[in-house]
């Protein structure tokens, strides 16, 4: 039975963490994505020890083996998470967003050919190249267009899978909300070095001006809580549901939030290209999300079915 109240929280977050991050780069003029991302993962660690203070939860212990094990997909998450915001900066909300909804058909792509986990077939082939084809329509009539963004929207398509992946296999040794603390514990330090040594966001937060505005302390403050409980609702929702359940969330959410984010901000073009590729990348990647639920779904019946036949015999 699907746990609702998981969903529900995850599809929020999800939905309107974009809006936050947006409205922080534009209304207050914060351009500082990684002290963003360093405040959301300082977010997460300090609540995970002010809960294992007041002994709602026990503080996972990090190993050295462990600490290796996680390192590379720390790493993918963080140049996910870096790159995400990066073109989220530049591009409007709906474009950015049928990106990376490119994310759930290569990691089945990454899935089937590295991991040998999944079967390709037709319809799923389908499903991906209607999907890429969206995307790459709705991208060639953007007024707003920005190659630069482009290329780095699909490179955090690119780690964000290799993340679900290498994330994946740990899953089965260790919970996730150890996972979930153990990843944040690993990302903060990164974080923090590229910060220092490839940016100048040290000096631009220094120089900031808006510190003294209500916009700033606003969205800065919804983007860092809500960055941290996306994290939290993402591995809840995975784990009263499952991955496949998460993503359906996720595809489902994207719709409505394409939608708002066409007239949010900086306002996307809206011509007959614009409508053709949204409408084409939302069907491939809804359609794309059926046709896992319904495979999964048929595998939980035959195994159920042969369960019961060995227990007759």
């Amino acid at each position: 039975m699907l746990h609702v109240s998981s969903m529900l929280a995850y599809g929020f977050l999800s939905f309107i963490l974009a809006f936050f991050n947006k409205a922080l780069f534009e209304i207050a003029n914060f351009r500082n994505s990684l002290v963003v991302i360093f405040s959301q993962l300082s977010f997460i660690l300090i609540s995970f020890h002010i809960l294992a203070y007041f002994h709602f939860i026990t503080l996972p212990i990090m190993t050295k083996k462990e600490a290796y094990t996680l390192l590379i997909p720390s790493i993918f998450y963080c140049f996910n998470t870096v790159l995400s915001l990066q073109a989220l900066m530049k591009l409007n909300i709906a474009v950015y967003v049928v990106i990376k909804r490119c994310t759930p058909a290569l990691t089945f792509i990454l899935s089937a050919i590295v991991l040998k986990k999944q079967n390709l077939n037709i319809k799923t082939g389908l499903c991906v190249f209607t999907i890429t084809l969206g995307a790459a329509i709705t991208s060639i009539d953007d007024v707003s267009y920005h190659m630069e963004s482009y290329i780095i929207g699909s490179f955090s398509v690119i780690f964000h899978s290799l993340y679900l992946l290498t994330i994946q296999r740990y899953c089965e040794q260790r919970t996730s909300n150890e996972i979930f603390y153990i990843n944040s514990l690993l990302s903060l330090p990164m974080i923090l070095l590229l910060m220092i040594i490839f940016t100048n966001e040290l000096s631009n937060v220094k120089s900031y001006k808006g510190y003294n505005t209500i916009n700033f302390w606003l969205y800065f403050l919804l983007s860092t809580v809500g960055g941290g409980l996306l994290n939290g609702t993402t591995f809840w929702c995975t784990i009263k549901n499952s991955a496949l359940t998460t993503t359906v969330v996720g595809v489902l959410k994207s719709i409505l939030q394409v939608f708002l984010g066409m007239f949010a901000f900086d306002r996307l073009p809206i011509n007959n290209k614009t409508i053709i590729g949204i409408i084409l990348s939302l069907i491939g990647g809804t359609m794309f999300s059926y046709l896992e639920y319904t495979n999964k779904h048929s595998k939980l019946g035959l195994s159920t079915t042969d369960n019961d036949s060995e227990q007759t015999s």
